[in-house]
Protein backbone atom coordinates (compact mmCIF):
# COMPACT_ATOMS: atom_id res chain seq x y z
CA UNK A 1 0.00 0.00 0.00
CA UNK A 2 2.09 3.52 -1.14
CA UNK A 3 1.84 6.18 1.51
CA UNK A 4 -0.93 8.96 0.91
CA UNK A 5 1.20 12.17 -0.34
CA UNK A 6 1.20 14.97 2.00
CA UNK A 7 2.30 17.63 -0.19
CA UNK A 8 3.63 18.46 -3.38
CA UNK A 9 7.33 20.66 -4.01
CA UNK A 10 8.10 22.66 -7.20
CA UNK A 11 11.96 21.86 -8.05
CA UNK A 12 13.75 24.30 -9.94
CA UNK A 13 17.21 23.51 -11.68
CA UNK A 14 20.62 25.53 -12.02
CA UNK A 15 21.59 26.66 -15.28
CA UNK A 16 22.51 24.61 -17.76
CA UNK A 17 21.14 21.95 -16.45
CA UNK A 18 17.54 20.57 -16.62
CA UNK A 19 14.55 18.65 -14.64
CA UNK A 20 15.94 15.24 -14.71
CA UNK A 21 19.30 16.58 -14.15
CA UNK A 22 18.41 18.11 -10.82
CA UNK A 23 16.17 14.98 -9.69
CA UNK A 24 19.39 13.17 -9.71
CA UNK A 25 21.87 15.47 -8.27
CA UNK A 26 19.21 16.02 -5.65
CA UNK A 27 18.43 12.38 -5.10
CA UNK A 28 19.27 12.37 -1.26
CA UNK A 29 16.85 14.96 -0.02
CA UNK A 30 13.99 14.16 -2.77
CA UNK A 31 14.50 10.59 -1.51
CA UNK A 32 14.18 11.87 2.15
CA UNK A 33 11.14 13.79 1.14
CA UNK A 34 9.48 11.27 -0.45
CA UNK A 35 9.79 8.62 3.03
CA UNK A 36 8.25 11.39 5.23
CA UNK A 37 5.32 11.92 2.43
CA UNK A 38 6.40 14.55 -0.15
CA UNK A 39 6.36 14.50 -3.29
CA UNK A 40 8.80 16.62 -5.66
CA UNK A 41 8.35 17.67 -9.22
CA UNK A 42 11.14 18.94 -11.50
CA UNK A 43 10.34 21.45 -13.67
CA UNK A 44 11.86 22.47 -17.00
CA UNK A 45 13.79 25.42 -17.64
CA UNK A 46 11.84 27.63 -20.12
CA UNK A 47 15.43 28.39 -21.88
CA UNK A 48 17.03 26.27 -24.06
CA UNK A 49 20.67 26.79 -24.03
CA UNK A 50 22.83 25.81 -27.47
CA UNK A 51 26.49 25.10 -26.65
CA UNK A 52 27.92 27.91 -27.63
CA UNK A 53 26.28 30.03 -24.89
CA UNK A 54 26.79 27.15 -22.64
CA UNK A 55 30.01 28.37 -19.55
CA UNK A 56 31.98 25.13 -20.07
CA UNK A 57 33.35 22.99 -23.15
CA UNK A 58 30.95 20.22 -24.45
CA UNK A 59 32.91 17.20 -26.09
CA UNK A 60 31.26 16.47 -29.96
CA UNK A 61 29.04 14.44 -29.61
CA UNK A 62 28.94 11.09 -32.66
CA UNK A 63 25.33 11.00 -32.49
CA UNK A 64 23.28 13.94 -32.97
CA UNK A 65 20.11 12.11 -31.31
CA UNK A 66 22.09 12.07 -27.98
CA UNK A 67 22.41 15.65 -27.56
CA UNK A 68 22.08 16.62 -24.42
CA UNK A 69 19.31 19.24 -23.34
CA UNK A 70 20.82 22.21 -21.55
CA UNK A 71 18.22 24.33 -20.15
CA UNK A 72 18.24 27.53 -17.87
CA UNK A 73 15.53 30.20 -17.22
CA UNK A 74 17.42 33.50 -18.41
CA UNK A 75 20.80 34.10 -20.00
CA UNK A 76 23.18 35.29 -17.26
CA UNK A 77 23.47 38.94 -18.11
CA UNK A 78 22.98 42.66 -17.62
CA UNK A 79 19.85 42.35 -19.39
CA UNK A 80 17.68 39.44 -19.22
CA UNK A 81 14.03 38.94 -19.34
CA UNK A 82 12.49 37.30 -16.14
CA UNK A 83 9.11 36.90 -17.61
CA UNK A 84 9.62 33.77 -19.52
CA UNK A 85 10.43 31.54 -16.36
CA UNK A 86 7.66 33.53 -14.13
CA UNK A 87 5.03 32.37 -17.01
CA UNK A 88 6.49 28.70 -16.68
CA UNK A 89 6.13 28.53 -13.28
CA UNK A 90 2.37 30.02 -13.75
CA UNK A 91 1.70 27.11 -16.28
CA UNK A 92 3.18 24.37 -14.03
CA UNK A 93 1.39 25.78 -11.28
CA UNK A 94 -1.59 25.51 -13.40
CA UNK A 95 -0.91 21.77 -14.39
CA UNK A 96 0.20 19.99 -10.79
CA UNK A 97 0.20 22.55 -8.71
CA UNK A 98 -0.53 23.08 -5.80
CA UNK A 99 2.41 23.24 -3.49
CA UNK A 100 3.67 23.40 -0.23
CA UNK A 101 7.09 23.78 -0.46
CA UNK A 102 9.23 25.22 -3.51
CA UNK A 103 13.33 24.03 -3.78
CA UNK A 104 15.83 25.72 -6.40
CA UNK A 105 19.45 25.39 -7.09
CA UNK A 106 21.56 28.06 -7.79
CA UNK A 107 19.63 29.79 -10.88
CA UNK A 108 16.49 27.61 -9.96
CA UNK A 109 16.98 29.32 -6.49
CA UNK A 110 17.26 32.57 -7.52
CA UNK A 111 13.61 32.28 -9.57
CA UNK A 112 12.52 30.25 -6.35
CA UNK A 113 12.92 33.52 -4.35
CA UNK A 114 11.43 35.67 -6.64
CA UNK A 115 8.39 33.38 -6.91
CA UNK A 116 8.27 33.08 -3.36
CA UNK A 117 7.82 36.72 -2.42
CA UNK A 118 5.15 37.33 -5.17
CA UNK A 119 3.93 33.69 -5.18
CA UNK A 120 -0.12 34.05 -5.58
CA UNK A 121 0.71 36.84 -8.33
CA UNK A 122 2.58 35.25 -9.89
CA UNK A 123 0.49 31.98 -10.41
CA UNK A 124 -2.55 33.61 -10.85
CA UNK A 125 -4.60 32.58 -7.78
CA UNK A 126 -5.15 34.56 -4.57
CA UNK A 127 -4.76 32.12 -1.91
CA UNK A 128 -1.94 30.26 -3.08
CA UNK A 129 0.06 32.39 -0.92
CA UNK A 130 -1.92 30.11 1.70
CA UNK A 131 -0.71 26.62 0.22
CA UNK A 132 3.01 27.36 0.35
CA UNK A 133 4.48 27.06 3.62
CA UNK A 134 8.34 27.00 3.41
CA UNK A 135 11.58 27.41 0.29
CA UNK A 136 14.69 25.77 0.46
CA UNK A 137 17.83 27.63 -1.35
CA UNK A 138 20.80 25.58 -2.74
CA UNK A 139 23.70 28.30 -3.48
CA UNK A 140 20.32 31.09 -3.64
CA UNK A 141 21.23 34.52 -4.64
CA UNK A 142 19.51 38.20 -4.89
CA UNK A 143 18.99 39.02 -8.69
CA UNK A 144 20.86 42.13 -9.70
CA UNK A 145 19.26 44.03 -12.44
CA UNK A 146 17.25 46.74 -10.84
CA UNK A 147 14.35 46.39 -12.72
CA UNK A 148 13.74 42.84 -10.75
CA UNK A 149 14.41 44.92 -7.37
CA UNK A 150 10.73 44.99 -6.82
CA UNK A 151 10.96 41.54 -5.81
CA UNK A 152 12.34 42.43 -2.76
CA UNK A 153 10.83 45.53 -1.66
CA UNK A 154 8.84 43.23 1.06
CA UNK A 155 10.92 40.83 2.62
CA UNK A 156 10.27 37.04 2.40
CA UNK A 157 8.02 36.05 5.29
CA UNK A 158 7.93 32.18 3.96
CA UNK A 159 10.33 30.58 6.48
CA UNK A 160 13.55 29.95 3.99
CA UNK A 161 16.83 27.25 4.27
CA UNK A 162 19.67 28.53 2.57
CA UNK A 163 22.03 25.90 1.90
CA UNK A 164 25.50 26.90 0.16
CA UNK A 165 29.01 25.49 -0.12
CA UNK A 166 32.05 26.92 1.97
CA UNK A 167 34.15 26.51 -1.52
CA UNK A 168 31.36 27.89 -3.76
CA UNK A 169 33.35 29.79 -6.30
CA UNK A 170 30.03 31.02 -8.50
CA UNK A 171 27.85 32.51 -5.94
CA UNK A 172 30.09 35.00 -3.96
CA UNK A 173 28.75 34.92 -0.47
CA UNK A 174 28.14 38.41 -1.08
CA UNK A 175 25.75 37.91 -3.23
CA UNK A 176 24.20 34.69 -1.22
CA UNK A 177 24.05 36.80 2.15
CA UNK A 178 21.92 39.32 0.24
CA UNK A 179 19.28 36.38 -0.35
CA UNK A 180 19.34 35.64 3.11
CA UNK A 181 18.81 38.92 4.52
CA UNK A 182 16.10 39.24 1.84
CA UNK A 183 13.84 36.81 3.90
CA UNK A 184 12.36 37.59 7.17
CA UNK A 185 12.56 33.85 8.76
CA UNK A 186 15.64 32.38 7.12
CA UNK A 187 17.99 29.89 8.41
CA UNK A 188 20.98 29.19 6.94
CA UNK A 189 23.07 25.48 6.47
CA UNK A 190 27.36 25.39 5.36
CA UNK A 191 28.56 22.91 4.04
CA UNK A 192 32.49 22.24 3.39
CA UNK A 193 32.34 22.03 -0.41
CA UNK A 194 31.98 23.93 -3.54
CA UNK A 195 28.55 24.45 -6.42
CA UNK A 196 26.41 21.70 -5.94
CA UNK A 197 23.69 20.20 -3.93
CA UNK A 198 24.88 18.20 -1.17
CA UNK A 199 23.77 14.58 -0.32
CA UNK A 200 25.82 13.80 3.15
CA UNK A 201 23.41 12.31 5.26
CA UNK A 202 24.24 14.72 8.59
CA UNK A 203 22.91 17.55 6.13
CA UNK A 204 19.79 15.61 4.70
CA UNK A 205 18.85 14.56 8.34
CA UNK A 206 19.19 18.39 9.23
CA UNK A 207 17.00 19.77 6.32
CA UNK A 208 14.44 17.06 6.92
CA UNK A 209 13.93 18.11 10.41
CA UNK A 210 13.66 21.49 9.54
CA UNK A 211 10.84 20.83 6.97
CA UNK A 212 9.16 18.96 9.79
CA UNK A 213 9.43 21.61 12.43
CA UNK A 214 8.24 24.21 9.80
CA UNK A 215 5.50 22.48 8.86
CA UNK A 216 4.46 21.36 12.71
CA UNK A 217 4.55 25.04 13.18
CA UNK A 218 2.75 25.86 10.40
CA UNK A 219 -0.50 23.23 11.81
CA UNK A 220 -1.20 26.30 14.69
CA UNK A 221 -1.73 23.34 16.88
CA UNK A 222 -0.29 23.62 20.00
CA UNK A 223 -0.48 20.43 21.54
CA UNK A 224 1.18 18.85 18.16
CA UNK A 225 4.64 20.67 19.65
CA UNK A 226 4.32 18.91 23.04
CA UNK A 227 3.76 15.52 20.87
CA UNK A 228 7.08 16.05 18.31
CA UNK A 229 9.82 13.03 18.90
CA UNK A 230 12.87 13.97 20.51
CA UNK A 231 14.99 12.95 18.19
CA UNK A 232 13.31 15.78 15.93
CA UNK A 233 13.62 18.37 18.98
CA UNK A 234 17.60 17.71 18.85
CA UNK A 235 17.94 18.10 15.09
CA UNK A 236 15.81 21.11 15.28
CA UNK A 237 18.27 22.55 17.56
CA UNK A 238 21.06 21.32 15.39
CA UNK A 239 19.56 23.58 12.73
CA UNK A 240 19.32 26.67 15.15
CA UNK A 241 23.17 26.46 15.60
CA UNK A 242 23.54 26.72 12.18
CA UNK A 243 22.70 30.16 11.79
CA UNK A 244 19.67 31.94 11.94
CA UNK A 245 19.07 35.18 10.10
Amino acid sequence: MSKAIKGTILCLHGYAQNGPVFSAKASGIRKALKKIGYHTVFVQGSLKIQKADLPFEVPPSENSEDEFDYRGWWQPNDDYDLQPALDAVKKYYEEHGPFIGIMGFSQGAGLAAVVCNKYAEIVGQPKASEELKFAIFYAGFKLKPQKYQKYYENKIKLPTLHIFGELDTLVSPDRAEALVESCENATVLKHPGGHFVPNTKDLIRKEIAWVENVLSESKENPDSKKDEDKELETLSEEVGKMGVA
